[in-house]
């Protein structure tokens, strides 16, 4: 049985930049960097004021997805694609900077004019209610090497930067923590560390992977693939000439499901940045946004709505609330179309098996099963579970759950679920 994206009007939505110490700590940074040149650049000029998010923010943004509810009643999921670790600035020492490799302060702490009191609490309690889920996107963000020799030559624009622990100048902006002029061994470790910091982080490898600005060749992809970072976000999107990019773009956008042996490529983004504008006008904006994710369930394939941190973590609150405004709006719209919202991970299970679970806070899991009714579904549970309560779904008195042998075992109509779980 195959399952029909025309009729599920499945959303994801995918946010970079979370947990990333960029662009500015305060507004004292952006005042004193504002007229360097990448501050000066386009995307300066639209990011040079975002900042790492605050616990308020998370709420906030918590808050309106609560309140939502998709066609399947249930509500929508934040992907944060995440950062785990970003400079330490306390161990980086001018004019030589004698330092191996980057020194790094991972997350949740930060450096110190960073500090983001509450921030990590309000990621969890989004976590535990099921409207935040955390996919990798990277270890810190940053060309390890380019950046460290910008700041050993004395580049002024690098030099002012870090006197605000600010990373951004023109040459990182030139690269990316994981573009092909980085050594390989510099992007395979970090692309390890990475790995365990997140493990160590949620407690969990991560099932998704996007790799920052884009940035990445084959060679990488086949390492992070041996790692079994093998579901890929942004593969439309990889950094490459105009031309080749609208090619590449087109006919990524003609190959749902995209399968090639174990890895899963999710189909083209679609761009949702607000801005700070409530109505959200332009490419970019509400009603594009609303074109194009019909026109991916029309076309069979779930929409994949990219919106950057940018637009909800900001030193300016009026341009974060009004990001929120236009968001919420979008998202209403959805729901009254009957979209229904999924991660990146929960799309790959469905095109594979019609059935997908994704996790809720350690409470229990979100079932969904398109496939054969009743079939019996086995799932792993976590240490010390020892049984499980169904909650939700179309109403089956004769469906059946129960943990046998530290496993989920379960016979269920077509629909959607929650699975509680029970200690002795």
């Amino acid at each position: 049985m195959n399952l029909d994206w025309h009729r599920l009007k499945a959303v994801v939505l995918e946010s970079d930049d979370w947990g990333l110490c960029a662009w500015v700590p305060d507004d004292r940074a952006h005042r004193a960097l504002a007229l360097l040149p990448a501050f000066r650049t386009a995307a300066g000029l639209r990011y040079g004021r975002s900042t790492l998010e605050r616990a308020h923010e998370v709420t906030a943004l918590a808050d309106l997805l609560r309140g939502l509810r998709g066609g399947d009643g249930y509500r929508p999921v934040w992907q944060a694609n995440t950062i785990v670790a970003n400079p330490d600035y306390g161990a980086l020492e001018p004019p030589l900077f004698p330092v191996a490799t980057l020194p790094l302060r991972f997350v949740p702490e930060f450096p110190a004019r960073w500090a983001r009191p509450g921030l990590w609490d309000a990621v969890r309690a989004a976590e535990a209610e099921g409207v935040w889920w955390a996919e990798l996107h990277g270890l810190h963000h940053l060309p390890e090497t380019t950046w460290l020799n910008a700041l050993r030559r004395g580049q002024n624009d690098a030099r002012r930067a870090l006197e605000h622990e600010s990373p951004l100048c023109l040459a990182v902006e030139a690269s990316g923590e994981y573009d092909p002029s980085e050594p390989r061994e510099v992007r395979a470790r970090d692309l390890r560390r990475a790995i365990d910091a997140f493990r160590a982080l949620f407690g969990r490898m991560p099932t998704s992977f996007c790799p920052p600005d884009y940035r990445f060749d084959e060679w990488f992809a086949a390492e992070a693939a041996s790692l079994g970072l093998t579901t890929f976000q942004g593969r439309a999107e990889q950094a490459a000439p105009r031309l080749w990019q609208i090619l590449r773009r087109r006919w990524a956008g003609l190959q749902f499901p995209d399968l090639a042996g174990d890895r899963f490529n999710l189909p083209p983004r679609i761009a949702f940045e607000p801005g700070g504008d409530a109505s959200a006008p332009g490419p970019r904006g509400l009603e594009a946004a609303l074109r194009k994710t019909r026109e991916a369930w029309q076309h069979g394939q779930p929409a994949i709505l990219s919106t950057h941190r940018m637009n909800y973590a900001h030193l300016d609150e009026p341009w974060s609330e009004r990001s929120r405004t236009a968001l919420r709006e979008l998202l209403t719209r959805l729901c009254a179309d009957g979209a229904v919202f999924l991660t990146d991970h929960e799309v790959r299970q469905l095109v594979q098996h019609n059935t997908s679970w994704r996790p809720l806070g350690g409470r229990g899991v979100l079932l969904r099963h398109y496939g054969v009714p009743r079939e019996e579904l086995r799932h792993p549970v976590p240490e010390g579970v020892t049984g499980a309560l169904l909650r939700g779904g179309p109403g089956d008195a004769k469906a059946e759950v129960a943990v046998v042998e530290g496993e989920l075992r379960a016979r269920v109509n077509v629909g959607e679920f929650v699975v509680e779980w029970t200690h002795a």
